[in-house]
């Protein structure tokens, strides 16, 4: 049996949603699992063996163990469009992905819930890995005595207009620069701006969505390691009315619209006035409302 599984790409912290909001986008990490096997290998696009602490890697013997499957062969080739250290949630696509391929390998069923525990263990972004797994716009709860996720009930299409740098953050970097502590005045900023977002996207309301787009617990901070960031922002602002956000922890920027053809002239304007100003590319994602597909060859 031959099985393709494709693992789409994620936004987490969604504007004012931080570790709260993330949002699942048309481009794949691909995986081929070849059943009919007489070897156990797992080779990349370029025909190259993965290495043995890769995440998808790690995820799968984790997941198999935790499943207790005896040893199995197996042929994997992985083929992914998601850019990796870009803010698109590449680390939770790989993860669940390695989570995904071990129920193929052992023909049982992990419950989501159970399945993000499992991914728990390799990466803490409950944002990212929600959204992934269920696919739409999903809202997350994580603490001590909860683990919980909702998907938004989105009627509209939605479409980001992304830059992506030449160059990578480190999520953890861009965690550290963070504050410890946040004024009242910040966090009431953040509770109202999220309202606004949540019910524009749910009503398929632009201007709500670009109203709660604003965010000023960890944008403004991380806004200072994209060097892009001033001049992005101030053509969107300036031409469009349009707000730019990070795409996770960045360095990735992205602003949302609910047209196509609004998208593609986003898109053009930036390509245009920004040519020679930066390097790094733009393109249009459009939102994904299936999460993690899997279907026999």
């Amino acid at each position: 049996m031959k099985y393709l599984i494709k693992v789409p790409a994620t936004s987490a912290n969604l504007g004012p949603g931080f570790d709260t909001l993330g949002i699942c986008w048309d481009l794949f990490l691909k995986i081929y699992v070849d059943l009919n096997s007489n070897e156990k290998v797992v080779i990349n696009k370029s025909k190259q063996e993965i290495k043995k602490n890769d995440l998808f890697i790690q995820a799968l013997n984790y997941t198999l163990e935790y499943l207790n499957i005896p040893n199995k062969f197996y042929k994997i080739e992985l083929d992914s469009e998601i850019p990796i250290g870009k803010g698109l949630g590449s680390s939770a696509a790989a993860i669940l992905g390695g989570i995904s391929t071990a129920e193929i390998i052992s023909t049982k069923k992990v419950d989501k819930i159970e399945k993000i525990k499992i991914a728990l263990n390799f990466e803490n972004h409950i944002d990212n890995l929600s959204a992934c797994l269920e696919g739409g716009v999903v809202t997350c709860l994580k603490n001590e005595n909860e683990l919980s996720f909702t998907r938004l009930p989105i009627k509209c299409d939605i479409y980001g207009v992304i830059y992506i740098p030449t160059y990578t953050i480190a999520t953890e970097s861009a965690r550290k620069i963070l504050p410890l502590n946040y004024p009242k005045e910040d966090v009431i900023f953040n509770l109202q701006k999220l309202s606004f977002l949540i019910t524009g996207l749910v009503k398929g309301d632009e201007d709500l969505i670009d109203m709660g787009m604003e965010d000023k617990i960890h944008q403004p901070y991380r806004f200072n390691l994209i060097k892009e960031y001033t001049l992005i922002s101030e053509l969107l602002n300036g031409k469009f009315k349009k707000k730019v956000v990070l795409s996770g922890a960045g360095p990735s920027l992205l602003t949302i619209t609910l047209s196509y053809q609004k998208a593609l002239e986003i898109l053009k304007n930036l390509e245009n006035n920004l040519r020679n100003e930066i390097e790094g590319t733009f393109r249009i994602l459009k939102l994904n409302n299936k999460g993690i597909e899997i279907e026999s060859l």
